[in-house]
């Protein structure tokens, strides 16, 4: 019995819960397999999920590539394509309403101007006739007098068909001849006001004979460049002038090159269509010019702004 007992204490010292520890250990295996087990299964239950929708994916690819075929490039979507597009429809209706805020005024100037019992048609088509007539008149003017600004040489053309109207009427040769004499002595005066104010013009600029191309309000000289003198040639920095964006558009300066320099000819051939431009208008374009030249070559600097005088007026800068 004593033998017994102490076999039974000495078994007892190896078991857990009654268990044995090979015992505990295969259970723990078990339940680990158990675990196992079910996160396998539902992994494989998700990816079978996540293979359907890829199998379904792919059938629908199929079934839309043949319609993506028959796009082509310029018919699909690009949001800078469509964000230009939208911008310049913007554009486009902003102009058209503009235009149509100046037709609406128009027609409500004619309507002023026209008969109470006219419709806006009718007012609208009198206004337009009377802006023909006005414009064959000036045109008229223009070839009568080319010499004067558009308001004396329609003031001379008045005074002509003065004269005109006196012989149609049979008028004596006195009233002519005073009639005659009036309309000389005022195209006259308007030469000799035109003279005078270029005199006071030349004096202010320099004596130069030309008026500048272009002037502010004011009644300042605008400057369309800026010209440095170096080593190197001539450079010239194209100057934004503001309020002048459509007229600078509008000249001759597809030769132009800024920013580089230029020799004697390349600077010619460069401004020679805008010299000729001045030239048909009557005036000269200012520059303000800047001597950055580091040898002290007098001579090579007179030849360089002898260069820019010829095509430019210019104001010396530091």
């Amino acid at each position: 019995m004593i033998g017994s007992a102490r076999d039974d204490k000495q078994f007892r010292r190896g078991v857990v819960l009654g268990l044995t520890m090979a015992e505990a250990l295969l259970l723990l295996i078990f339940l680990l397999m158990l675990i196992l087990g079910v996160r396998l299964k539902t992994q494989a239950t998700h990816i079978a999920a996540l293979e359907k929708e890829r199998d379904e994916a792919q059938s629908t690819l199929v079934a839309m590539q043949p319609f993506m075929d028959k796009l082509s490039k310029s018919q699909k979507f690009d949001i800078n394509q469509d964000y230009v597009r939208v911008q310049q429809q913007l554009a486009d209706a902003n102009a058209r309403l503009k235009d149509a805020a100046l037709s609406v005024d128009l027609v409500r100037q004619a309507a002023s101007l026209a008969p109470p019992d006219a419709t806006p048609e009718e007012a609208t088509r009198a206004l337009l006739n009377e802006a023909a007539i006005g414009r064959q008149a000036l045109d008229a003017a223009r070839r009568f007098a080319p010499d004067l600004p558009a308001e004396q040489a329609v003031a001379a053309l008045i005074n002509a068909a003065t004269i005109e109207q006196s012989l149609k009427r049979g008028g004596t040769p006195d009233e002519l001849l005073a009639a005659a004499g009036a309309c000389k002595a005022d195209l006259q005066s308007c030469k000799n006001q035109t003279t005078f104010l270029n005199a006071r013009l030349n004096a202010k600029t320099g004596g130069f004979d030309l008026p500048p191309c272009w002037v502010d309000a004011k009644g300042k000289i605008q400057y369309i460049f800026d010209a440095s003198l170096s080593d190197a040639g001539i450079y010239v920095e194209d100057k934004s002038v503001t309020g002048r964006e459509s007229d600078q558009e509008k000249l001759p300066l597809s030769r132009a090159r800024y920013g580089e320099p230029l020799g004697r000819g390349e600077f010619s051939t460069a401004f020679a269509p805008l010299l000729k431009w001045s030239n048909e208008h009557g005036c000269r374009f200012y520059v303000r010019l800047y001597d950055d030249m580091r040898e002290g070559d007098r001579a090579a600097y007179k030849e360089l702004r002898g260069t820019v005088e010829g095509y430019f007026r210019i104001l010396l800068s530091y």
